[in-house]
């Protein structure tokens, strides 16, 4: 299914990129439907998909405490992706999902284009800060 520029161009993440930049990122995405209760990703495990939720709500785990839930226009498999290394925490979606995915191919490509990568360092470095004031 095709990407439409509209769709990305709603998505906090993306805000402030040209016009360009979307087509780039329309190339690189595909958009997925997922299940209730489908494991997203597995905490300790490889991930090899970046999520941006269209629609619908999942349940962000670690350690097996609940952490929180995302919902549209939240994004979550990054870190593995960016840094190769396993999941951080699990994510089970809780209702359907609809959603942008990247394949670790496509993220490769992804991470090559700086002013995308800027805008994704920097929104995960706010959720980072946010997480750390949690819990002091």
């Amino acid at each position: 299914m095709a990407i439409h520029l509209d769709q990305l161009k709603a998505i906090p993440l993306f805000s402030g990129l040209a016009h360009a930049d979307f087509q780039f990122l329309a190339g690189q995405m595909d958009e997925v439907s997922i299940p209730a209760g489908t494991v997203l990703i597995t905490e300790g495990a490889g991930n090899n998909v970046f999520f941006v939720i269209l629609e619908g709500v999942v349940d962000v785990s670690v350690g097996g405490k609940y952490r929180r839930t995302l919902g549209p226009h939240d994004f979550f498999g990054e870190i593995s992706m960016i840094e190769l290394d396993p999941a951080t925490a699990t994510v089970t979606s809780r209702t359907a999902v609809r959603a942008f995915v990247m394949s670790r191919a496509q993220f490769s490509a992804v991470k090559a284009h700086e002013t995308v990568m800027l805008q994704l360092k920097t929104a995960r470095s706010h959720w980072l800060h946010a997480d750390r004031k949690v819990k002091e």
